[in-house]
């Protein structure tokens, strides 16, 4: 079986004989350069085989991870609404307490619609805030342009605002690059960022800070 090119896998599978053993008695066996390339191509194919196996292995395990996951957010809330949305706050806007920032109001920005609809939800619910006093604003690359129509058509379509709210579009040269806790982030997406603001909003933004405040002292302090 070796002298016509089987592997030491396939006649221990054949004989049922160790592959030590095997490894011995056939050691002074000679293969053909043929036999050894078919060898070492079957051997490169079990591995391709064997490392798909695991792939649709690790996918399941992913899958069934994620359905799971999913499963175990039943209900969200009153109080749990209240924290999110403080910690979306607090790690969008750094609040540092300064007073002009707070003058500003609040403000939220992001890329990730379920972010923004997160937020929305939050204002409408826990901030108690009327949709007319909602305001928006598209940061969008100078190349996008062209696509506007789409790009308000879609941001209306995440908030389910009328298209008409969003009037302020601010077209940027490059790459929308911050700073945010040493780190470069690029906003540089097919439908550009939208700023969630609340017109006079100052108080709120304050009570919010104050949240933030407490929920730092009560870890930290």
């Amino acid at each position: 079986m070796r002298k016509k090119g089987m592997s030491y896998l396939d006649i221990e599978n054949r004989i049922n004989v160790p592959k030590s053993t095997l490894s011995f008695w056939l050691k002074k066996i000679k293969l053909t350069d043929e036999q050894k390339k078919k060898l070492e191509s079957n051997r490169l194919e079990g591995l391709k085989k064997g490392s798909e196996k695991k792939l649709a292995k690790t996918k399941q395990a992913i899958e069934e991870i994620r359905k799971t996951s999913a499963q175990s957010i039943k209900e969200i809330s009153h109080k749990e609404l209240w924290l999110m949305g403080i910690t979306l706050y607090w790690r969008e806007r750094f609040l540092s307490g300064n007073e002009n920032d707070l003058r500003k109001g609040v403000k939220f920005t992001s890329s990730d619609p379920y972010l923004i609809k997160l937020f929305l939800k939050w204002l409408q619910i826990i901030g108690r805030i009327d949709n007319e006093e909602i305001a928006f604003d598209i940061f969008l690359n100078k190349d996008r342009q062209q696509a506007i129509k789409e790009v308000i058509g879609y941001w209306s379509d995440v908030t389910e605002f009328p298209k008409d709210s969003f009037q302020k579009i601010y077209y940027l040269k490059s790459k929308p690059k911050r700073k945010r806790g040493g780190r470069k982030t690029t906003g540089n997406v097919q439908f550009g960022l939208l700023r969630v603001r609340v017109k006079s909003s100052s108080m709120l933004a304050r009570q919010m800070y104050g949240w933030v405040r407490g929920i730092i002292r009560y870890y930290w302090d």
